[in-house]
């Protein structure tokens, strides 16, 4: 009876660690499946609102290259109406007309021209009702009005079809500069292709795009009835509305006003402000992956329950030595069986214990000895490598320094240890120092630059700081790895420079003339000084090359360099833009006059004969001069310069011309 009730004891043992194993497989094989779920579900989603974001974001692209080609546009027709017609209101239109006929205005509405005072003088289409209509007080013929330039209008209603438009505007200004009319150009967002092309873009079956303004006037939707109201109007205005109107860009996830979960994109037109925005509702983007949560959820269960039934088994056949060994310690309790039963014991499960007792404490000597060793080898590394390793405790405390450190500053390892860093550096480079290390303490890793003295020069060093992080999330201390950058700054240094300098004649190359030309524009704009260009190149330059060889050729370029140098004022640029073109940047220039004078200074200077191996040559140069004036970029300029230089090649070189605007 005893024998049996010890075998029912252990049976109920061996039940209950099967259904314990069952149990865990079950639990942990539905916990990994639902949270790869998850993962997945997390994953698709991340997807899904990049795709939408990327799409929105190419649909904003494509409506602002719209919308710049048509400014663009308009600004090109009103600047080439003739001076004397842009107040001729009875030869204008058919100006305007032929105009439209060679470049094509088929999307536009309409073209009509206001007079300074914002009176209505001509409209390419007859426009329903009265004609008297006044523009003042619209932004966009208020801004052109301001000489602002081309400007584009806030979304309005149109009087010939009474859909949304916007319009395009430019001034119009006489010879002396003054704005006497407005051309504006009026574009259907919804009949011209703005919106038309991108609403083919929209996400899914039951996803739509649709267009506000950036204080959510709504421009385009899919429901007719809320076009030209604000979003605030309309009830459930969603959390991602609200943050777009705030600036935001991007994708997140926000209720509908339908109460369903969406994800919404939005995306800011750089031309105009306007918010383009996408939303995609969550029942239709995860489908597929609910189902496949279903799905998973009943595969997981079955296949978590053979395991349990395999596991069961394994338990069983796994506990049969342990069974054995109980049965003897029973029989030789209960049935005074002889302890020879045991005498193998140390053979069995137990005697792999103990060996496996002695095989761990061998492979932990083993271990020691090699750590051992590899901190030997560390050292040795750390000692001879040409930057700075340390470990600084909270107390900014050196713990641990290389030899490089006797090397730089003359203190060796041993000294190092638990010197403060402003004992070392100094309280004032410590001062530099310490608000990097802070934020290394704060859990962060850090890299700077500092200049401090070593060996007696100054150098730069670029330190990097790596945070000590403990189990617990506490920052114990600091790893610290300093290099020694100056060379590489210097070479950086040289290299920056050479990229800028023209390597045959030792001036500026083309790439520096545009830096500077860009710096001088601006500071002339501030100074409300102009500033003049001289675009310069040998006459008949091919002839010496084809006469003397390409050698005199580099000798002549070389010297005209140098000549133009000396020939300009010290507050000038001399440049060279390739082949024999030359160009100088003339700065504060007191006007027309003092430009013509350094000219022909210029001019003069390049008439006497240049030295060169081959012998005297004989060359002149030709000089077009063009000043700059207000809101002028660097294109224009040069343009102007260009222009002016063929203009004295036309006069019979070896002189200059002046633009004449």
């Amino acid at each position: 009876m005893v024998i049996s009730r010890s075998r029912l004891s252990s049976a109920n043992l061996k039940l209950r660690l099967a259904c314990v194993a069952a149990v865990l497989v079950f639990a942990t094989t539905l916990l990994v499946t639902l949270s790869t779920l998850s993962v997945a579900e997390r994953g698709m989603k991340a997807v899904i609102g990049d795709q939408q974001y990327t799409m929105l974001s190419g649909a904003a692209s494509f409506m602002d290259d719209r919308i710049g080609a048509r400014m663009a546009q308009v600004e090109a027709l009103g600047a080439g109406i003739p001076l004397e017609l842009r107040t001729d209101w009875a030869r204008l239109p058919a100006f305007l007309k032929g105009q439209v006929r060679l470049w094509g205005a088929e999307e536009y509405l309409n073209l009509v021209v206001f007079d300074a005072e914002g009176e209505l003088k001509l409209s390419l289409r007859e426009l329903p009702g009265a004609q008297l209509i006044n523009a003042r007080g619209y932004d966009h013929f208020e801004a052109a009005l301001a000489g602002k330039g081309r400007t584009i209008s806030r979304p309005i209603r149109s009087r010939l079809t009474g859909h949304h438009i916007v319009v395009f505007s430019t001034p119009l200004k006489d010879a002396a500069g003054k704005v006497v009319a407005v051309l504006s150009g009026s574009v259907d967002l919804r009949r011209s292709g703005f919106l038309r092309q991108i609403g083919a873009l929209k996400p899914g079956r039951t996803g739509y795009l649709f267009l506000m303004t950036d204080e959510g006037v709504v421009i385009d939707h899919p429901d007719e009835s809320r076009l030209f109201q604000h979003v605030s109007s309309f009830p459930g205005m969603n959390q991602g509305t609200e943050q777009a109107l705030a600036g935001f860009e991007g994708w997140l996830e926000a209720r509908s006003e339908d109460g369903s979960e969406s994800i919404y994109a939005y995306k800011h037109l750089r031309s105009t402000g306007w918010i383009l925005a996408a939303r995609y509702p969550q029942a239709e983007a995860f489908a597929p992956m609910i189902t496949m949560r279903h799905n998973a959820f009943f595969g997981a269960g079955g296949l978590a329950l053979a395991s349990g039934l395999l596991a069961w088994v394994l338990v069983f056949r796994l506990l049969a030595p342990l069974q054995a060994l109980r049965d003897n310690v029973a029989a030789i309790r209960h049935d005074r069986a002889e302890i020879d039963v045991l005498r193998d014991g140390r053979k069995d499960e137990i005697g792999e214990l103990g060996r496996a007792f002695h095989a761990l404490m061998a492979e932990r000597e083993r271990a020691e000895s090699g750590r051992a060793a590899s901190e030997k080898r560390l050292r040795m590394i750390t000692d001879n490598l040409p930057v700075l390793i340390s470990y600084m405790d909270r107390e900014h405390r050196f713990q641990f320094g290389n030899a490089t450190y006797e090397k730089w500053f003359g203190v060796a390892p041993a000294q190092l240890e638990g010197m403060p860093i402003s004992q070392l550096l100094g309280d004032g480079i410590a001062a530099e120092v310490f608000p990097h290390l802070e934020q290394a303490f704060a859990g962060h890793g850090v890299t700077h630059e500092i200049r401090i003295p070593v060996r007696g020069e100054p150098r730069i060093l670029q330190a990097t700081y790596i945070p000590d992080v403990q189990p617990d999330g506490f920052v114990a201390g600091v790893y610290s790895l300093v290099h020694d950058m100056t060379h590489v700054k210097e070479v950086e240094e040289q290299l920056l420079q050479l990229a800028r300098i023209d390597t045959l004649t030792g001036i500026a190359n083309r790439r520096m003339f545009g830096e500077a030309l860009h710096h001088a524009l601006d500071r002339s704009q501030r100074s409300g000084r102009p500033l003049a260009l001289a675009y310069l190149d040998i006459d008949h330059f091919k002839r010496i090359n084809d006469t003397h060889g390409h050698g005199v050729g580099d000798e002549v370029l070389k010297e005209f360099a140098r000549r133009l140098t000396v020939g300009v004022r010290a507050t000038d640029t001399p440049a060279r833009l390739s082949g024999d073109e030359f160009v100088v940047i003339l700065e504060e220039i007191g006007g027309r006059p003092e430009a013509e004078r350094i000219a022909a200074k210029i001019v003069e200077a390049m008439r006497a004969p240049f030295r060169t191996s081959a012998g005297l040559v004989q060359a002149s140069t030709s000089v077009g001069v063009a000043l700059s004036t207000p809101r002028q970029d660097q294109e224009q300029l040069l343009a102007a310069a260009d222009t002016a230089l063929y203009a004295a090649k036309g006069k019979g070189r070896d002189g200059y011309a002046v633009f004449e605007g």
